[in-house]
């Protein structure tokens, strides 16, 4: 329905609309071009970026010096600029590898003004101080000179991009770029290769960026450098926060809010009586009011709207259809298992020949200096499950990130050898340790709340095939294939992560507080099904838990660690009575 309405607006405006009418249209498709590239980097992909404007003067500017050549007939200014574009991309999401939130704003920042500065510097050695001119296109019989013609080929081309972004986000890239937005740790875990799919993002819309920097040449008909100023930039952030961020939709909704009012607002001038009075003002401030009321309107949708205006309606809409058919809010959850399974008897640790994990002499510094681990020495046997256990800060996640890898940005340094398989991995990224088949689940940011725990088991699974065998394992599941993970209950979550690391076939298995926020029957069931994967398919589990209990249950050796050392070592039952161990964690004396 909603883009059966947009269809008949482009329609009207191709068939009755005026000159004035068709010339704001021409910026509003042009501009919302730009902004649905914003919304893939932004929204998709959650990279930061305020070079918006440099990429759009790339495009111009790209277009300009191309079409003043013998073979630069259009569209090939247009394809030149998509790759200039997806050049400068690639380049500006280099930095990203090592750099987020402000600090990487910060970086595309400095790519506008170096952009500026280049612009400035070109039009000056030139001669062309006012701009350099762009000649009229022209594509076979049709003449884009034409407005209404030119605004019919934006109108295509706008479509299309949406039609082909809405298709790539429906499928695997939109699931891998939705769990990099939403945990980039997370998404490292099940095997997404980041580095990949971040660049891929930087490059794809910085590219679209660059053609509406083209056909805003061709629309304009000149590029001067003054065109692409700082509050150019920040105009496409607005768009996209006020419209929504999460959403094409919210991109095209508020480029065409923020590219009319300036129309809007003046033609309300205009209407007011002349005679020195409120009207007079408005239209000598106009420019200034225009930037107040920008700041204004990104100032609430932060505070109070922070996902958009397309969001807040869609649930508005949603709840006047609900209050119609008076349904009510709140669905009944799925019952829980009526028995759980009592805990396995503990054995011993199985031979140290057979060894799928061994830690030795294993140490991790932060950039800081404060060291986290100390000198430790751990083997993980095939088909056993080990617990590392200790208190809050202790230094037990330090030893899985340390086992799985660390991002760059993190500046940790690893000591020691671990050894997977006798290959020392140390050292290495967290995507290449997923590779070898090494996965973890995470204390937190273990789901991505926005993708459905279908699309949660496909994004992990290898090449999307999700096994039968996953819905004996966990049932609960079953019932909530289409439910977003951000509306499920903490054990519903935590069987999900668990899930997500079984169908990738993992060679260990390493789990970060499973147990941690869950009511006791639930720790017990998803206990259990630990235990049925380690039995049924010999995955080797490291498993970190405060809840020495719980993880004493199941395990078959477990290690006490205290200050980043290792105080303890045995089989459950030799820790039940040791005393590193006894009054801390079992509530008995030592």
């Amino acid at each position: 329905m909603l883009w059966a309405a947009a269809a008949v607006v482009c329609i009207l405006l191709l068939t009755v609309g005026s000159d004035f009418q068709l010339f704001v249209s021409g910026f509003v498709l042009i501009y919302a071009i730009a902004a649905i590239g914003l919304q893939w980097l932004m929204g998709r992909a959650g990279q930061v970026s305020i070079g918006n404007a440099a990429l759009i003067a790339i495009g111009a500017y790209t277009t300009a010096i191309v079409s003043d050549t013998s073979w630069g007939v259009f569209p090939v200014p247009v394809i030149v600029s998509a790759v200039v574009g997806g050049v400068v991309g690639l380049i500006i999401g280099l930095p990203a590898l090592r750099l987020r939130g402000l600090y990487l704003a910060l970086a595309t920042l400095g790519l506008h003004f170096i952009t500026v500065f280049a612009a400035d510097r070109y039009q000056r050695n030139t001669g062309e101080l006012f701009g350099l001119q762009v000649a009229s296109p022209s594509l076979g019989p049709l003449d884009l000179a034409d407005r209404r013609t030119f605004v019919a080929i934006l109108m295509v081309l706008l479509a299309g991009l949406v039609l082909l972004l809405t298709n790539v986000y429906r499928f695997m890239p939109g699931r891998l770029w939705s769990s990099i937005r939403e945990s980039e740790l997370g998404a490292g875990a099940v095997g997404v290769p980041t580095v990949r799919w971040k660049l891929a993002a930087f490059v794809g819309s910085s590219a679209v960026i660059a053609v509406a920097g083209s056909l805003y040449a061709y629309y304009s008909r000149v590029v001067s450098v003054e065109t692409f100023t700082l509050h150019f930039a920040i105009s496409f952030l607005v768009m996209i926060i006020i419209g929504g961020v999460g959403s094409i939709v919210g991109a095209l909704t508020g480029a065409i809010l923020v590219t009319t009012a300036p129309y809007v607002l003046d033609s309300v001038a205009n209407r007011l009586p002349a005679g020195g009075g409120f009207g007079d003002w408005l239209d000598s401030n106009i420019f200034h009011i225009t930037n107040g009321l920008y700041g204004v309107i990104l100032v609430f949708f932060l505070l109070y709207q922070p996902e958009g205006l397309v969001p807040a309606l869609g649930r508005a809409g949603r709840w006047l259809s609900d209050r119609r058919r008076h349904v009510g809010a709140a669905e009944a959850k799925a019952e829980a298992r009526p028995t759980p399974t009592e805990a396995r008897e503990t054995e011993a640790m199985p031979s140290r020949d057979d060894i799928v994990l061994e830690l030795a002499g294993l140490g991790v510094r932060y950039g800081g200096g404060a060291r986290a681990v100390d000198d430790i020495d751990l083997v993980v046997p095939r088909d056993s499950i080990v617990a590392l256990l200790g208190r809050n800060g202790a230094g037990k996640t330090s030893v899985l990130r340390a086992i799985t890898g660390f991002f760059r940005s993190e500046e940790a340094a690893v000591e020691g050898r671990v050894l997977l398989d006798g290959k020392d991995i140390a050292g290495a990224t967290p995507t290449a340790t997923s590779r070898r088949g090494v996965v973890l689940v995470p204390e937190r940011d273990k789901v991505f709340p926005s993708l459905s725990v279908a699309d949660h088991l496909r994004l992990a699974a290898p090449h999307g095939h999700v096994k039968e065998e996953i819905f004996d394992i966990f049932p609960r599941l079953t019932q909530r294939m289409k439910t977003p993970a951000g509306l499920l209950s903490g054990g519903e979550r935590q069987m999900l992560a668990v899930a997500m690391a079984w169908v990738r076939n993992p060679k260990l298995l390493l789990l970060d507080e499973v147990s941690l926020g869950l009511a006791p029957i639930l720790t017990r069931e998803l206990l259990d099904r630990i235990v049925e994967i380690n039995e049924r398919d010999r995955i080797p589990v490291l498993l970190v838990e405060q809840n020495a209990k719980a993880a004493l249950s199941i395990a078959h050796y477990a290690y006490v660690l205290e200050s980043g050392r290792v105080v303890a070592s045995g089989t459950p039952s030799e820790l039940e009575f040791d005393p590193a161990l006894t009054g801390a964690y079992l509530g008995t004396a030592p």
